[in-house]
């Protein structure tokens, strides 16, 4: 089983055109993925409240009102990407 290989992370800008950082995308696609603010603040060494500011960033970027809404958002296009034979390839 493959896992996520967050060195990746540029692959998915497609996917996330409003986000324009790699901490941008990293930190949205790690949320997408279902991981907490907490799992998240850990992997990318950062402090959660860091991962909460980013977040709301991302949700203002995204121009969605809840945190829910902007979970379903990335995981439908995450969906869409694979679905259009735009799987990330090895390197």
């Amino acid at each position: 089983m493959k896992t996520f290989n967050l060195k990746q992370i540029k692959k998915f800008r497609k996917v996330f055109p409003e986000l324009t950082t790699s901490e941008q995308l990293e930190t949205a696609m790690l949320f997408s993925l279902g991981l907490t603010k907490k799992e998240i603040a850990a992997l990318r060494e950062v402090s959660y409240k860091a991962v909460e500011v980013m977040l709301d960033h991302i949700k203002k970027r995204c121009q969605v009102h809840s945190i829910n809404m902007m979970m379903a958002l990335f995981q439908v296009r995450l969906v869409f990407f694979a679905l259009s034979g735009c799987a990330v390839e090895n390197q």
